[in-house]
């Protein structure tokens, strides 16, 4: 099965995988030597995601290698019968946030590991898919049940299958499909997690190269499919304000963040022609009616360092350094010629956001109307 086909649902859930290498466990069993790049000095048996299982130490008759392992502090327990290096997902190249999805998904792998077939969805098919949230991520992993009804068992809850449902491939688990994933989590996820994945999941790059995952169609075709179904009102709630035009997270929290103020609605990635500098730049937010725009990016341009690599593109520190100074010059001529074009200009931070009030301070000096009761969304 190629990543993103899909897999009728009605199949028996204990019918054989397609496609035995990623299907269920995405079992591939190698051994670890003392040099492994994942730092564990042993060489037990572990998957492609890095996993020790009792099961396969039994096998090989090494129960007690893996008990010493976990004494000495080399396997960390992650779901009863499975382990891995406590350094298996850490490290100074990932984004806290970025950390966290890859610890979830490593649990979520450890359910493939012990569960026979399971198909993810909610909160963990969306992490597989590589979709980002605004929040923590869960406890519990979650799956696909095989019959009408759920429950919750050792960690996992398993979501009744009222209705038949496709799956795609990711990462070598299976999977509910992007639209039955994306209402589950508007289920059993505050809305800025759920309205945060849905936006990733429905952009549209204005610069070309990577296609959006779904549409709002699709999405609405799947929720009127499933109903009446538990949390309906949440699902229609995240599809309301969806939208192809948050280009990163923080926007759509900060969307989320200017309608709970009761601030007018902004026009989303205005564009103004900058002929000072012979550019085109989009404005995240912009209120028409006062003529004054907002960006919701913070100092994230002006690094020099790629916020998933945590290091530069390339090249010398002489030359990252370089690459910094031409990017703030670039930006301060951008944010000057905007300054031109619209009556006020201002712009905030993840940490201005999730404070809240310093964007509310923001928006009142810069005039925008407060056309809209205030409500609490994030």
């Amino acid at each position: 099965m190629r990543p993103g086909s899909r897999q009728n649902g009605r199949s028996s859930p204990g019918a054989s995988p397609r496609h035995p290498r990623n299907w269920g466990s995405g079992r591939r069993i190698v051994g670890i030597s003392r040099r492994d790049a994942r730092g564990m000095p042993h060489s037990l048996p572990s998957d492609h995601h890095g996993l020790v299982t009792f099961t396969d130490a039994r096998a090989q008759g090494r129960q007690s290698e893996l008990r010493a392992a976990v004494a000495r502090g080399e396997l960390v327990s992650i779901r009863r019968g499975v382990f891995r290096a406590p350094e298996h997902v850490a490290g100074d190249r990932l984004t806290r946030s970025e950390q966290h999805r890859l610890e979830y998904v490593s649990a979520v792998h450890a359910v493939a590991r012990t569960f026979a077939a399971p198909i993810f969805t909610s909160y963990s098919a969306i992490a597989l898919l590589g979709l980002p949230i605004i929040g923590p991520w869960p406890a519990e992993v979650f799956i696909l049940a095989r019959g009408p009804h759920g429950r919750r068992r050792s960690g996992v809850i398993e979501v009744a299958r009222t209705r038949p449902v496709d799956a795609v491939e990711a990462e070598g688990c299976l999977v509910t499909s992007v639209e039955f994933s994306l209402l589950q989590l508007a289920r059993h996820a505050p809305l800025v997690a759920a309205s945060t994945a849905m936006d990733a999941a429905l952009h549209v790059s204005r610069f070309g190269g990577r296609l959006p995952m779904t549409t709002v169609e699709l999405l609405g075709a799947e929720h009127d499919r499933l109903k009446p179904y538990p949390g309906s009102r949440r699902g229609e709630a995240v599809i309301r304000r969806a939208t192809t035009l948050a280009e990163t997270p923080l926007e759509t929290g900060s969307r989320l963040l200017i309608e709970e103020l009761g601030f007018a609605a902004p026009e989303l990635q205005h564009e103004l022609w900058l002929p000072e500098i012979g550019k085109l730049a989009s404005l995240d937010f912009y209120w028409p009616e006062v003529d004054v725009g907002a960006e919701a990016d913070g100092r994230g341009k002006y690094r020099g360092t790629s916020p998933r690599s945590g290091t530069s593109a390339g090249g010398s520190a002489e030359a990252a350094a370089r690459r910094a100074t031409a990017a703030v010059i670039a930006e301060k001529d951008r944010e000057n010629a905007i300054r031109r074009r619209v009556k006020g200009l201002d712009r905030w931070d993840w940490d201005d956001m999730l404070r809240k009030r310093p964007v509310e301070e923001r928006l009142l000096r810069l005039g925008v109307p407060r056309s809209r009761r205030r409500t609490h969304l994030m």
